[in-house]
């Protein structure tokens, strides 16, 4: 198993690579004991158990649970204080190819994301987010299992998310912890700290090495807690 391939349980911290963790996930004791399953009732919710992946970057994934209920809107929300908020720009989902727009344009039949997600998908359905329509971060969402479970206050709940690549840095092989926001586009300028320091570009192009598809995109920085 890769570094790339790893991925961390987060009910009960196993390390697994990302075709063994969503088998785990239906089977982790310590998921189900948090979530305590039952039958159907009132306080009872349905919940999604989705697949997220860089579209171009598939190797930043995390698997979300989040109730049906739910709106678009706050899946937006989660994607972008997670992985992609760096400077406000617009998002949109595709979903059979219906666009729900965070600013929705009627007129070229852009929809509202306030729609619930038990509305619009289903076990299997496959659709697209994008952040940021000049520097685009494309993402790929899967709902990849269905499941009863108490009601609660937190909307999404992470099940799962890959843990931070290493990515080796440009110059001397080490592991970067910088990343050129010009380079990158040339399929380099990932730097660690001493080889940053005389990087041509300058300080001023430089960011942190993220785990999020998101790296070395715009002003994107991460969350304060990564």
């Amino acid at each position: 198993m890769s570094k790339a391939d790893k991925g961390k349980c987060s009910y009960c911290k196993e390390i697994f690579s990302k075709a063994e963790i969503k088998d785990h996930l239906k089977a982790c004791e310590a998921r189900i004991k948090k979530h305590k399953p039952g039958n159907i009732s009132s306080d009872d919710e349905i919940y999604f158990g989705i697949l997220v992946e860089g579209f171009e970057l598939p190797e930043y994934w995390m698997y979300v649970d989040i109730p049906v209920s739910a709106s678009l809107k706050i899946l937006d929300r989660f994607l972008r204080d997670t992985w992609l908020e760096c400077c406000g720009h617009l998002s949109s989902f595709e979903i059979a190819g219906e666009i729900y727009a965070s600013n929705p344009v009627k007129s070229e039949g852009d929809k509202s994301m306030s729609v619930k997600l038990g509305d619009i998908l289903d076990k299997g359905t496959q659709f697209l987010h994008e952040y940021d329509f000049g520097s685009t971060t494309t993402l790929k969402l899967t709902v990849a299992f269905v499941r009863s479970g108490k009601k609660r206050r937190q909307k999404i709940e992470i099940m799962a998310r890959n843990l931070p690549p290493e990515i080796k840095c440009s110059e001397c092989g080490g592991i970067a912890t910088q990343v050129c926001c010009e380079c990158i586009y040339e399929d380099k300028g990932w730097l660690c700290d001493k080889c940053s320091e005389n990087h041509e570009c300058g300080e001023e192009m430089l960011l942190p090495v993220v785990n999020s598809p998101r790296v070395g995109v715009c002003g994107y920085c991460g969350m304060e807690d990564e």
